[in-house]
C-alpha cells in the first residue's frame, strides 16, 4: 500500500467525483455531462489551490500587492496556460508538460468540445490539423473515444477513465505543490 498525500480540497473533489460515478451507474446518457462535471470540479480545486498559494505567499498583505493581485486576478484564472504560467513563474511549481497534465488537458479539450461544440471539435480546436489530430488520438488513447471527422462518438465507457484521469491529476497536482510547499494543507490517505 502506498500512502498518497492529498490536500483536503483535493480529497473532497475526489470524493465528489466518486459520488458522480455512483450516479453514472444509473444514467443512460453518453457520459458527456459527467466529463463536464469532472473537469469543472478539478478546475475549481486548481483555482482554490492557486488562491491558497497567493494568500500564503503574503502578496496580498500589503496595499500594493493586494492591488496588483486584484488587477491580475481575472487573467490568472482565465486559461489553463495562464494558471500553469503563474504556478511556474511565481511559485516554481512545474505542472505543464507532465504526463498527468497532458492527459487532463485532453479532458479539458473534450469538455470544451461538449460545451462549446455540442460534441464536435470547435473551430479553434480544428483550425490547426496537427492540433486536431493530437486531440483525437490523445482522447482515443486515454478514453478509447472514437471520432468521425470533427464529431466525437460519446458513450458511457468514457466515464470511468475520465474520472480516473481527474483523480490522478488532483493527486499529482497536489504532490507538485507539496514538493515546494510542504505545509500546503494536506491529510494522509492510504490507497
Amino acid at each position: 500500500m502506498n500512502a498518497t498525500v492529498t490536500s483536503t480540497s483535493g480529497e473532497m473533489t475526489i470524493l465528489r467525483i466518486a459520488a458522480l460515478l455512483t450516479e453514472a451507474e444509473q444514467d443512460d446518457g453518453d457520459g458527456s455531462g459527467f466529463v463536464v462535471s469532472f473537469v469543472t470540479l478539478t478546475e475549481a480545486h486548481v483555482d482554490a489551490s492557486l488562491r491558497y498559494l497567493f494568500s500564503a505567499s503574503g502578496v496580498t498583505e500589503n496595499r500594493l500587492g493586494k492591488q496588483l493581485y486584484t488587477e491580475l486576478q481575472d487573467s490568472i484564472y482565465r486559461t489553463w496556460d495562464s494558471r500553469y504560467k503563474w504556478l511556474a513563474q511565481a511559485f516554481d511549481i512545474k505542472v505543464k508538460g507532465q504526463r498527468f497534465e497532458q492527459d487532463f488537458s485532453l479532458l479539458v479539450e473534450l469538455r470544451n468540445s461538449i460545451v462549446h461544440g455540442g460534441g464536435y471539435l470547435t473551430t479553434p480546436q480544428a483550425a490547426k490539423v496537427p492540433q486536431m489530430i493530437a486531440i483525437r488520438s490523445g482522447l482515443q488513447r486515454c478514453l478509447g473515444l472514437e471520432s468521425h471527422g470533427r464529431k466525437f462518438l460519446l458513450d458511457d465507457k468514457i466515464i470511468v477513465p475520465a474520472a480516473r484521469i481527474c483523480r490522478n491529476y488532483i493527486r499529482s497536482f497536489d504532490e507538485a505543490i507539496q514538493l515546494k510547499f510542504p505545509s500546503f494543507e494536506v491529510r494522509l490517505k492510504t490507497h
